[in-house]
């Protein structure tokens, strides 16, 4: 069987793609803005491309981990973020549509508005950035193709040594000395990539459609995870201070209250920051 794997670069595309391949079935990965070494480019506002890309790889899967994930930049660029966020997916969903293919849609925590977390399947999404906005409006339109499943991870990090990963820019900082400042007030549930790539797999392999939600079991404040961070990595001292979400100069509002647990107990996440391994990272700071 092969996959289609959009935004195979990133934290949970490259896992993807691995944990395909250790399945014994073929893969094919594509990049947008960074590029690795076997990916095939790929603009998914580019509806052409887009069916040009999934007639020649003839997949029985299609992935789309990628997306215009910086919230920030999205509510600064709120026509970009539609193009690729909700138009991007719905072009990749009607060509997973027209070949009778599963669509596997990952969206974010970032639909609901962190009142009243942590939030299961059914509770109703309110978001409120333009990034959750568009994440939900994609979320609609691609839950009317039945073989769509829409997974909804919250803040997740891994030992991928790049600026998206948040471990590693808490890292980062850590090694050069720079006081951290990290919110009291936002609190979720931080997610593996590794076990959400696991998790989203095995889901596919028994036909899940619908939402499902795919988190790690701990609900933290970000404070709270880069103390954790910290300690972690072998800095219990480390100058960290707490602010709150106000003190921070951010474009987008971002959901306080928040993080998600699911309905179906097969699917969920055992795994937490403690199993990180720590030896990629220290090597690559």
């Amino acid at each position: 069987m092969k996959h289609l794997v959009v935004g195979a670069s990133g934290q949970v595309g490259h896992l993807i793609m691995a944990h395909v391949q250790d399945h014994g079935d073929e893969v094919v990965g594509t990049y947008w803005s960074r590029p690795g070494e076997g990916l095939i480019a790929l603009d998914v506002r580019d509806a052409a491309a887009v069916n040009q890309l999934v007639q020649e790889v003839d997949p029985a899967v299609i992935w789309v981990p990628g997306a215009m994930a910086d919230v920030d930049q999205c509510e600064r660029q709120p026509d970009l973020s539609y193009a690729v966020n909700v138009q991007g997916a719905v072009y990749l969903m009607e060509a997973a549509q027209a070949r009778g293919v599963p669509l596997i849609f990952f969206s974010t925590d970032y639909v609901f508005d962190g009142r009243n977390g942590p939030y299961q399947e059914a509770d109703a999404p309110h978001p409120l950035q333009v990034y959750g906005t568009h994440k939900r409006k994609a979320e609609v339109a691609l839950l009317q193709y039945e073989r769509t499943l829409v997974i909804r991870p919250a803040w997740i990090y891994s030992d991928d040594p790049h600026p998206r990963n948040f471990v590693y820019r808490v890292l980062r900082d850590l090694r050069a000395g720079r006081p951290i400042k990290a919110a009291v007030d936002q609190y979720n549930t931080p997610t593996p990539a590794g076990a959400l790539a696991r998790q989203a797999l095995r889901a596919v392999e028994e036909g899940v459609t619908g939402v499902l939600h795919l988190a790690g079991p701990e609900r933290l404040s970000r404070f709270a995870l880069v103390e954790k961070i910290a300690r972690r990595f072998g800095y219990p001292d480390a100058p960290i201070e707490p602010i709150t979400i106000k003190d921070l100069p951010l474009p987008a509002a971002r959901p306080l209250n928040g993080g998600l647990i699911t309905q179906y107990p097969e699917f969920r996440i055992r795994e937490s920051l403690s199993d990180l391994e720590v030896g990629k990272l220290l090597t690559a700071i």
